[in-house]
């Protein structure tokens, strides 16, 4: 039988010189299920799908087609819900196996536009439709499709997203068009673990769907959890998800040994972490910098509570030059020009006009040095704006923040 998830951890640098200062070094965790066949999980799947008047149209029309797709490919073992909210919400189809395709996409054409977007009557709502039929055998996920800015929810939004990440439910999160508030959206379905995507056209609306059922389907490993022990006079700077996509984790309060609760796996896609942190000096010799320690389950194989561990060493040499490893710090370089932005983004919004425009020149600086060209030059041409105009275009900040977040995709892993 193939290993059911294989743990890897690769070092910026596998030697560092002695120096009697601290020195940078980047960790890079691979989590990667193993090929099996036969693992896939049942689904638990509930769609959360604005409906408010601005979706009339195509919008309305693909949003439709999308969700009849979605139904067609789903097994009798799965079960589906499905709410739809404007400022009221509506059950239009109870948690329920699904048994009877014809029926439900019957259901599907009470989507029919009306009234403003209230987003956390919503997930709410979706929440107790989850609840149902909520197993730790199933792939418990939510699916949240919007096109416009929620009003004066967005606190319960992030409780929302709180709850389902106790509870083990990932909340995927659409933004359609450019009037909804990305900040809003990542936030969510980073709480909960999950991805959150822009579709800037209707049309993009079935590809996107056809992407989150496809990695639904392939979810193999659940409840994964890393512990990170750090040993005496390594320092944590930071820690970032690389895979699927780039998002901050939050640096835990514990300074030498934590838990970062990862969710589910997926087989094609993975997880990756890079964790920045800071080496004391040493004298000459191996040292161990720490140990990664993963729990996780198998449902389809039955396995419960598995461990990996893996140790983090490396030496300290009296040869100045050592080398380094290009993967992890080609990584490290995305990450950056993310944080970059991100900071940028901070900036702007506090009114910091100079430090916002310095940032964002710096980061397309970067892009452009990891040959990211259109990117780039969507960064400068938003520098542009915010130092003319005293703001950023919607279409331009939004095309930052889901562009640098998708990096580390493009990133062949092999070719390095």
């Amino acid at each position: 039988m193939a290993k059911e998830l294989n743990l890897k951890v690769l070092l910026s640098r596998d030697e560092v010189p002695v120096s009697g200062k601290e020195q940078l070094i980047y960790a890079l965790l691979e989590l990667n299920p193993g090929k099996a066949e036969g693992v896939g999980m049942p689904a638990n799947l509930c769609l959360v799908l604005d409906r408010s008047g601005s979706m009339e149209g195509d919008k309305i029309d693909n949003l439709k087609q999308a969700v009849n797709t979605m139904v067609d490919q789903l097994g009798e073992e799965d079960y589906l819900s499905l709410i739809i909210f404007d400022d009221e919400v509506e059950v239009i189809l109870g948690s329920q196996a699904v048994l009877d395709r014809e029926a439900i996409k019957r259901q599907v054409e009470l989507l029919i536009p009306r009234g403003g977007t209230q987003i956390s009557l919503g997930l709410k709502q979706g929440m107790e439709e989850i609840k149902k039929n909520y197993s730790e055998e199933r792939v418990n996920r939510m699916l949240l499709l919007t096109d416009g800015e929620t009003w004066g929810d967005e606190e319960e939004c992030l409780k929302q997203a709180q709850d389902a990440e106790k509870m083990g439910v990932s909340i995927t999160a659409l933004g359609i068009g450019e009037e909804w508030n990305e900040n809003l959206l990542l936030k969510i379905a980073e709480q909960s673990g999950a991805g959150s995507y822009w579709i800037q056209e209707p049309g993009e609306i079935l590809d996107c769907f056809q992407e989150e059922i496809k990695a639904v389907q392939s979810v193999v490993v659940t409840g994964v959890e890393a512990t990170v022990r750090l040993s005496k006079g390594v320092k944590l700077q930071s820690i970032h998800r690389t895979q699927p996509m780039i998002s901050k984790l939050e640096l835990p309060q514990a300074e030498e040994s934590f838990i970062l609760p990862l969710g589910s796996l997926d087989q094609d896609r993975g997880q990756s972490l890079l964790i920045e942190a800071l080496l004391p000096p040493r004298d000459a010799g191996k040292f161990r910098a720490g140990q990664v320690e993963v729990n996780y389950d198998v449902p389809g194989q039955g396995v419960k509570q598995e461990k990996l561990r893996a140790d983090v060493v490396l030496s300290y040499s009296t040869n100045p030059a050592t080398r380094v490893n290009a993967k992890v710090m080609n990584l490290a370089e995305k990450i950056s020009a993310f944080k970059l932005q991100t900071r940028a983004l901070k900036e702007a919004e506090l009114g910091n006009v100079e430090g916002s425009t310095r940032k964002l020149r710096a980061a397309a600086t970067r892009l452009l040095d990891l040959g990211e060209l259109e990117l780039a030059e969507a960064t400068r041409k938003e520098a542009e704006n915010l130092e003319k105009l005293g703001k950023m275009s919607s279409t331009g900040t939004k095309k930052l923040q889901y562009g640098t977040r998708k990096l580390t995709q493009k990133l062949n892993m092999e070719d390095l």
